[in-house]
């Protein structure tokens, strides 16, 4: 996977190392700005990368998403305590939009990891696909009748607008499947429903006001967590509102810090 190491500088000293996992249509360079620079400027090592699914993983070499997160990150996870410059005991892991389940999920397998962020929580990826599914279409679905419902879904593209086809198109392309059926059928994998029992990690969960795409979600992956966790909410009397608060990235940046400042056990000391 293609990505960067950015330290705060060349010493060796072991530091808080943190990994940003980018969501499912961002480019690599997105999460520089609103988090990343931040945590280089707070003495962090940050990690950012083109995940299966994302970008040049996709566009460039053809690999799709894959829902089984963890062997993605342990992979990172791996690579960063081959450093020296990377402390064993603080590595950190935020993950943006649809990372809010990547992450999460990862963390049901992967126990190095010292603290997380999910912004926003997300339990189920399919649960906005499915309410956009006409009640026909999902019982083909349920009952697994993949050529009635490609053949009906492609007749409904037909009186779609140019606009829904290319959304469409773009939201099914990075799981690398030609078959409606496939498509939903492979969304229907993101779920943690099976896995959040195994997830001991202190995680924190951004809860946005209005967020459009997985409305609810953050506070149910909270109730649904056993382990150390926090619910944070954004609010738009405070201009944090809507999806991954794109208007108050600096105040996620600063309350983020914070939380993981509280977190995290006593950095290493440094020369």
């Amino acid at each position: 996977m293609p990505g960067y190491l950015f330290r705060p500088s060349t010493s060796a000293v072991p530091r808080r190392t943190l990994i940003m996992n980018n969501g499912s249509d961002g480019p690599v360079t997105s999460v520089w700005p609103p988090i990343a620079a931040g945590g280089v400027a707070r003495d962090y090592n940050v990690v950012i990368f083109d995940g299966p699914g994302q970008q040049s993983m996709l566009f460039e070499r053809g690999v799709p998403f894959r829902h089984d997160w963890e062997q993605v990150i342990t992979p990172v996870v791996d690579f960063l305590l081959g450093r020296s410059d990377v402390d064993p005991k603080q590595i950190v892991l935020y993950g943006i939009s649809q990372a809010g389940y990547w992450v999460p999920r990862a963390l049901a397998f992967e126990h190095r990891i010292a603290a997380a962020i999910a912004d926003p929580g997300v339990y189920d990826v399919f649960e906005p696909w499915a309410k956009a599914v006409p009640p026909e279409l999902r019982q083909l679905l349920d009952s697994g009748d993949k050529k009635d419902f490609d053949r009906f879904f492609e007749e409904g593209m037909k009186e779609a607008t140019p606009a829904e086809r290319q959304n469409w198109e773009w939201r099914a392309k990075p799981y690398g499947l030609q078959s409606p059926f496939d498509v939903f059928t492979a969304a229907r994998q993101y779920n943690l429903t099976d896995v959040i029992d195994q997830i001991t990690t202190p995680l924190l969960i951004t809860d946005p006001e209005g967020e459009q795409f997985w409305p609810g979600q953050s506070q149910q992956l909270f109730d649904k967590l056993r382990g150390v966790k926090r619910l944070m909410p954004f609010t738009a009397s405070e201009g944090a509102d809507s999806h991954c608060e794109p208007m108050a990235r600096s105040l996620l940046e600063q309350r983020m810090f914070d939380w993981l400042d509280e977190t995290l056990p006593a950095a290493t000391t440094r020369c």
